[in-house]
């Protein structure tokens, strides 16, 4: 398990850049330069070519995680799995281009009425999924070469940064809005462009034909039936993520999808701690799992979980115990600061999430990887039904609610499951010592009282509450030795510094 925390921290910093990045951007940048209907827009067009890369891609990224390892050998070129990683996704994007077209007259009836602003720009959604479709592909290939660093800052780092600084030339004046559009796009399809260069420079761009030794007709049959399935369960996913802005975009309109999205990033900062250890685990857990050792997975699954609540209940009380600080100082906060119990119910129940440790990646790496695909299908429906419930009820505090227990619905269909299949939990004494920590932590920020604000007063509070915070959370959790491969991280530093002063 320390290796996976020590390669998720260097992968993690490209994450971490980039969130900073994404943080100026989301609440500076795009809400100055932006209006709430532009931000949503944009935003829109960019999630639901994620959501629709997850059906278009065919499942090809699992399958690489999945069946990488028959074809491992950098002599015979891994055997010329990368053509089939690259052709899989093509025949889907196509089938999808199609797709979208015959439905362009549905979808723009949906929102005309209340959206009519996505009508204008809603085909640039075909080469937008086009582009995340080969990200996502190429990063596999990446990670099962054992290079994450790289990929990780094309996606966290470069995307956000091209992002920001093109809705900074928008806001001199320098481009038009359409214009704006077509180069972020643009810019998504140059980060293409930097994956195969980079993999090139890697010496790994091998391209001949597959081993038909080892790409038999059996294997061909596992490959399209894991990747189905994995396929239905990526779009699930996807679903469960993205379903509800587009359900408020054709509900309510784009400025209560504008306040929604601001609220919900600002709670998605909260998972990235687990996607950096996830994205390392996989190659790890994927291992253990197919050699039955369960007791490796127990070991891996618990002391994940328990670094991510760290980290994601540490990111909670920052967020949390400054949420009113936040708005007040982002531009147009008044209006997105109505979506502050958004961030808090959406906030809570992924501090949980994370605190359920690897039990996806289990499942799905797992002989029962069907069920994975069953849970994820499941949720998105119950979902789907909530929102079209509680949207036309509350708006955007709908939406909120409704995410919020799809997804407690699905962490305890996911925890429950492991469980009997696998008799593996993510909870232990350690879990209980860092939920007093944070509840204490908590209770004692509801204790400020309530202030005159200024924009330098609310600077220098948010400021305080937050050093203070982290110093007490560190200190608390270092003393305590919550967690081994923390206070280890801290031994080595202290040992770099001792040297370094001797």
């Amino acid at each position: 398990m320390g290796i996976v925390v020590r390669q998720s921290l260097k992968a993690g910093l490209g994450s971490y850049i980039g969130v900073g990045i994404g943080i100026i951007n989301q609440m500076y940048v795009s809400t100055k330069y932006l209006s709430v209907e532009q931000l949503a827009l944009s935003r829109l067009l960019f999630e639901n070519s994620l959501l629709f890369s997850a059906f278009a891609h065919l499942g090809t990224p699992f399958i690489a995680d999945k069946f990488f390892g028959l074809f491992r050998d950098d002599e015979q070129e891994h055997h010329g799995i990368l053509p089939l990683l690259l052709f899989l996704p093509f025949v889907g994007a196509f089938l999808f281009a199609g797709i979208y077209l015959a439905c362009s007259d549905a979808i723009q009836a949906y929102y005309a009425a209340r959206s009519p602003m996505i009508l204008k720009y809603h085909i640039l959604v075909i080469p937008l999924t086009f582009f995340w479709i080969y990200i996502a592909v190429l990063e596999a290939y990446c990670r099962n070469n054992a290079r994450i660093a790289v990929p990780g800052f094309i996606r966290e780092v470069y995307l956000r940064m091209a992002n920001m600084l093109l809705i900074l030339i928008f806001g001199l004046g320098w481009l038009s809005f359409d214009i704006l559009m077509y180069l972020m796009v643009a810019s998504y399809g140059a980060a293409v462009v930097f994956l195969c260069i980079y993999i090139k420079k890697l010496g790994k761009w091998y391209w001949r034909f597959p081993d038909r030794k080892i790409l038999n007709s059996t294997l061909i049959k596992q490959i399209l039936g894991y990747g189905s399935f994995t396929l239905l369960g990526g779009l699930g996913v996807n679903l469960m993520l993205f379903i509800d802005r587009s359900m408020l975009a054709g509900e309510r309109g784009l400025i209560s999808t504008g306040i929604f999205i601001i609220a919900t990033y600002m709670a998605g900062v909260i998972e990235i701690p687990r996607k950096a250890i996830a994205q390392i685990s996989i190659p790890l857990l994927s291992s253990a799992l197919l050699k039955g050792d369960y007791g490796q997975v127990r070991i891996m699954n618990r002391k994940s979980a328990l670094n991510q609540l760290i980290a994601g209940g540490l990111f909670f009380l920052l967020i949390w115990s400054s949420i009113d600080e936040i708005f007040y100082l982002i531009p147009k906060g008044d209006t997105y600061g109505e979506g502050k119990f958004v961030v808090l119910f959406i906030a809570l129940v992924k501090v949980f999430d994370i605190a359920t440790g690897l039990n996806t990646e289990i499942i799905l790496y797992s002989k029962h990887y069907k069920f994975a695909t069953l849970f994820i299908v499941i949720s998105a429906l119950i979902g789907f039904g909530l929102n079209l419930w509680l949207i036309p009820l509350h708006g955007f505090t709908g939406a909120a609610i409704a995410t919020a227990v799809t997804t407690l619905i699905y962490s305890l269909s996911r925890m429950s499951f492991v469980w009997f299949k696998f008799q593996v939990l993510p909870f232990s004494w350690k879990t209980m010592q860092v939920l007093v920590i944070l509840l204490v932590l908590f209770g004692l920020t509801q204790l400020i009282p309530s202030y005159e604000k200024s924009i330098g007063l609310a600077m220098l509070v948010l400021f305080l509450k937050s050093i203070i915070i982290l110093l007490v959370f560190a200190t608390l959790i270092i003393l305590l030795q919550v967690s081994e491969e923390i206070n280890g991280l801290v031994g080595v530093v202290q040992d770099k510094w001792a040297k370094r002063f001797r």
